[in-house]
């Protein structure tokens, strides 16, 4: 019986602890591409949801995104009407940070530390805004 937990641990801490190569991340990545544009239509994207996502917490705040130039076109109006539980990226998203918690704390990788200086928190902010405008500006 202790051969099988071997086995078992062996596999949990190459699935777990060990990080992927790039190459078959790079394969998994293009193979769930492929999969939600068959299901889908549309090729896998991320930042439109927290494009949706700013804009319904700004009509929640009492302003009209109804009128900005992005939600001009049916598509997107739809989309801003639809609300977050019907909006497919929302939903991807949430699966990405709850499953990317997940992983952290299968792998026993959690950590909460102390913030040491203030300027870790806006070079974290900073660097956080610029990625994001980037990836959005970039369609993905």
């Amino acid at each position: 019986m202790s051969r099988y937990r071997e086995e078992v641990q062996k596999l949990k801490n190459a699935l777990l602890k060990e990080a992927l190569p790039y190459w078959l991340g790079g394969i998994l990545l293009g193979i769930l591409n492929i999969t939600h544009f068959v299901t889908f239509g549309v090729p896998l994207g991320i930042t439109t949801a927290f494009t949706n996502w700013g804009a319904w917490i700004a009509k929640a705040l009492g302003f009209h995104p109804e009128n900005w130039a992005f939600y001009q076109s049916p598509a997107n109006a739809k989309m801003l009407a639809d609300g977050f539980l019907n909006d497919g990226g929302s939903i991807m998203n949430i699966g990405i940070i709850l499953g990317a918690l997940l992983a952290t704390l299968l792998a026993s990788q959690f950590r909460i530390k102390k913030i040491k200086n203030y300027k870790q928190v806006i070079g974290a902010v900073g660097g956080g805004i610029l990625m994001g405008y980037g990836a959005r500006i970039a369609y993905g």
